[in-house]
């Protein structure tokens, strides 16, 4: 009986010890895989600088004129109703809702608007360049200085949202 645990223990030994060898790999267009008929499965190779960015997305279309002109007209009006600093908190964030996005409406709930620095828009919104069907920057003059709205959508037929604002200087 010792005798046949011996032998069971040496050759569990040799099973684990054999898993544990390190295995030879096969350098880079050597085939891994050979199915039944033949055919192969070879590894793609690795770009020189050795990480792999995967397949490219395609690139969206630019922002026609008139969907231009639509998130101009929405960071304007957005603008317009930021820089209400007489506003009681609830009374301004009411009014910014409908044009927020869900990440931007959390970004600014709790915000006092008597600590809002702006108080009117000054001038026309601009378009910046690299406009998206999908996300764009309209910069957007008021008297303390060009506020950077970037507004986007899901898809090309629905509303501009304002995403986030980034005030003068930053």
């Amino acid at each position: 009986m010792k005798r046949t645990i011996g032998v069971a223990g040496v050759a569990l030994a040799a099973l684990v010890l054999t898993g544990c060898a390190p295995q030879a790999i096969a350098p880079i267009g050597t085939p891994i895989t050979t199915f039944p008929d033949g055919t192969t499965k070879t590894p793609r190779s690795t770009p020189a600088d050795g990480l792999d960015d995967g397949p490219s997305a395609p690139t969206p279309p630019a922002a026609d004129s008139t969907s231009q002109a639509a998130a101009v007209k929405l960071a304007e009006k957005f603008m317009t109703a930021f820089a209400r600093p007489q506003l009681d908190a609830t009374s301004w964030m009411n009014a910014l809702y409908p044009m927020l996005t869900q990440q931007g409406a959390a970004a600014y709930e709790g915000t006092d608007p008597s600590n809002v620095p702006v108080h009117r828009v000054s001038g026309s919104g601009t378009v910046v360049d690299g406009a998206t069907d999908y996300a764009l920057v309209v910069t957007v003059p008021t008297d303390i200085g060009t506020y950077a709205v970037s507004v986007t959508r899901k898809a090309p037929t629905d509303p501009w949202l304002v995403d986030r604002i980034t005030p003068p200087g930053r």
